[in-house]
């Protein structure tokens, strides 16, 4: 099956998701993780062995309460880098290319180890939750993990307020229009 196919697919079915968790075992209580999937009916489960096959990585399962379905997902960081993160430059997304930078923005400052250090993993909850609320997902706020993150940088406020500020200037606050999320219409 033709890569630019897959792309296709993945464009109008594919999800790009970044979740900020809280894990009491890990440095500052929560945990950013990066998660590619592709959900389809089960018969199209040769369409998600063809994109297994060009990624070379992931797995396919029954999508969780729902047995008409199969999903791709694929979890790991370092496949993400290496695989998945490689293939969507070389075959651009156009619906979902703003979510794609997001994902690769957040998973290229994971493999910087840039959330072992307080300021820095601020700046990436930062990022995160911006990305989510711009898919119109909000499970936490900032001030929910700021308020519960194990060693909190002193200047935490001014640091949200600079991050805050270089999205806007980038246009990614969630309502601004390229924040948006859009889908063509009919005809175009």
């Amino acid at each position: 099956m033709k890569n630019a196919y897959l792309c296709g697919v993945v464009d109008g079915k594919g999800s790009f998701s970044i979740s900020i968790k809280p894990h009491n075992t890990t440095k500052f209580g929560w945990v950013i993780d990066a998660t590619f999937s592709l959900t389809l009916e089960k018969e199209a489960e040769h369409v998600l062995k063809a994109l297994q096959q060009a990624l070379r990585c992931g797995r396919i399962i029954e999508k969780p309460g729902q047995p008409t379905n199969k999903s791709f997902i694929e979890q790991s960081r370092r496949n993400i880098a290496e695989k998945i993160i490689p293939f969507f430059e070389r075959y651009p997304l156009e619906i979902k290319a703003k979510n794609f930078q997001y994902f690769k923005e957040v998973v290229e400052r994971l493999e910087r180890k840039e959330h072992a250090k307080p300021e820095s993993f601020l700046r990436l909850v930062v990022l995160t939750i911006t990305y989510n609320e711009a898919k119109g997902q909000k499970e936490y706020t900032i001030n929910d993990i700021l308020s519960s993150m194990k060693y909190k940088p002193k200047n935490a406020e001014q640091i949200i307020k600079e991050e805050l500020d270089k999205l806007s200037k980038r246009g990614l606050l969630p309502g601004s229009p390229e924040a948006i999320r859009r889908t063509p219409s009919e005809g175009e």
